[in-house]
């Protein structure tokens, strides 16, 4: 048996509801993924709490939908006709989708191939349950299939805390909370490296069903509990020498008098789960208590560390304290502190303070922030009039998301068709700072099949700002580009035979 398989490149906003037309309409099964994945200007989302994106979905999204001409009509040369009529009855006017015949497959054995042992630092793997054991004498093996419960030990947040783990050769006799346990992967590792007794606790019931399975299959003692259950393990009064946390930044800041209370005097606090630009974040909520650091980073994750003082004594009073009002405090503190340095180093900060402070109004930067920077800027406009500043937009790097770059005729997802051929190249380019930018060049790099640069092109701002939008905006070079302004251009590329692929990029000369 084979399926028919059709893939839609759609906008954001269309990703979801055209997803769930197709199910109606009789697909199996509906996948949306980044059109742009494994490119540069792939969009990754977080679907962290407090920072889940208010569109699930890409700026280009391509939406695949599974159909089984066994059960519906989809193996007839006339059912995309339909499907795409259908579809526009319900609202959608869309191009005719890619597709595919997707041959029938032992997709267990296809899926399990897919999980091979993962080695961690020298003697820790990670190893399923269908492969044989590495067999090294000195390896310790984690039994730790892929299952219903986060933790394989592929994801860059659980190696960071396995490679601590086994880095640490003290592990002997120490007791060990893992809060947010998941699989139980850390919690097992832990008490293989000695650690006891070690506890685990998750607010999943379905993750306590596989902590407790894999704690099994690995031979080790675990006490696994719920935290509504009232268990001893995570009384107050119950203290740790480790704890250690692999769950998200933002629930790292809410737990963080809970995980810091359950650290004994002179015990360690290991935390993942955070982005490389979270973590000063993160440090600076745990500062009230104790010192974080980056102990190391992992392909844009990084695992903290840190130690309560022995003569710390942690009050009730200090673990309720609320950092939200503390918060408030030192923002108010740090806002008048930027209008003073503005009223006394007007003529020598200005153009590299403002973007620095500048936030993104692209729905990613807090609110208070936006607000604060716009105050400061109200500010600033009536200080730079009243001092005879020389107010220019600013060049910043940080300002540019390319939205979308392709090369027409050719689809992206093929790459680009050899042969000397004039193609054109449409860019879609926004602003996302809360201040005007100085126009960028655009850089056009072509690489061969084996991604090696052959030929790279570089346009000015006049060369490929549309001509309308530059006649429409004649004092481009002082007022530059608008905040969150977004413009769309198409460059003539004349391509080399032996091209296969090509990045776009924004270059200040």
């Amino acid at each position: 048996m084979s399926y028919r398989e059709l893939v839609f490149t759609v906008v954001a906003e269309t990703a979801e509801p055209l997803g769930d037309a197709l199910l109606e309409l009789g697909a199996l099964s509906v996948t949306v993924e980044d059109d742009a994945a494994g490119g540069y200007d792939e969009n990754p989302l977080y679907g962290e709490p407090g920072l889940s994106p208010e569109v699930q979905a890409w700026d280009r999204s391509s939406v695949t939908a599974l159909f089984n001409p066994d059960i519906d009509a989809s193996a007839s040369a006339n059912f995309i006709p339909e499907l795409l009529a259908s579809l526009k009855e319900a609202g959608f006017k869309l191009s005719a989708p890619q597709e595919k015949i997707v041959e029938e497959q032992d997709w267990v054995r296809l899926t399990q191939s897919q999980f091979a042992p993962i080695p961690i630092g020298k003697r820790i793997w990670v190893v399923p349950s269908w492969h044989d054991a590495p067999t090294d004498p000195n390896a310790i093996c984690l039994a730790v299939d892929p299952g219903l419960a986060f933790g394989t030990g592929s994801h860059p947040t659980t190696h960071l805390c396995l490679l601590w783990l086994e880095e640490h050769s003290n592990l002997n006799k120490q007791s060990l909370l893992d809060y947010g346990c998941g699989s139980g992967i850390l919690a097992i590792a832990a008490a293989k490296l000695g650690c006891n007794p070690v506890v685990g606790t998750d607010i999943d019931p379905q993750a306590m069903v596989a902590a407790r399975s894999n704690a099994q299959i690995n031979n080790t003692v675990i006490q696994f509990v719920l935290p509504n259950e009232d268990a001893s393990e995570l009384a107050a009064e119950t203290k740790y020498d480790i704890v250690m946390a692999n769950i998200l930044a933002n629930p790292l800041q809410v737990l963080a008098p809970a995980l810091v209370n359950k650290m004994r005097p002179g015990g360690e606090i290991v935390l993942s789960g955070v982005l490389a630009r979270q973590a000063d974040e993160v440090i600076a909520t745990y500062s009230q208590w104790l010192k974080l650091s980056v102990w190391k980073e992992n392909d844009g994750w990084v695992c903290l560390h840190g130690t309560l003082s022995k003569d710390q004594g942690v009050s009730k009073t200090t673990i309720f304290a609320a950092p939200a009002q503390k918060k408030r405090v030192k923002l108010t503190l740090l806002i008048c502190f930027f209008v003073l340095l503005l009223v006394f180093g007007e003529h020598l900060s200005r153009n590299a303070l403002l973007p620095a402070l500048a936030p993104r109004v692209d729905g990613t930067s807090n609110s208070v922030l936006v607000n604060s920077f716009s105050v400061l800027q109200y500010f600033d406009e009536k200080i730079c009039r009243a001092l005879g500043c020389v107010n220019r937009p600013v060049s910043d790097f940080a300002a540019w998301k390319i939205t979308s770059a392709t090369l027409s005729p050719e689809n992206a997802r093929e790459g680009l068709k050899s042969g000397a051929n004039q193609s054109i190249l449409q860019v879609e380019i926004q602003n996302r700072l809360a201040l005007s930018v100085l126009a960028p060049n655009l850089e056009i790099s072509l690489t061969d099949a084996e991604e090696a640069e052959i030929k790279s092109i570089q346009f000015s701002p006049k060369e490929w700002l549309p001509s309308a939008w530059q006649d429409s905006h004649p004092d481009l070079l002082r007022t530059g580009i608008a905040s969150g302004e977004q413009i769309q251009t198409s460059l003539a590329i004349q391509l080399p035979q032996n091209a296969a692929g090509y990045r776009v990029r924004v270059v200040y000369p």
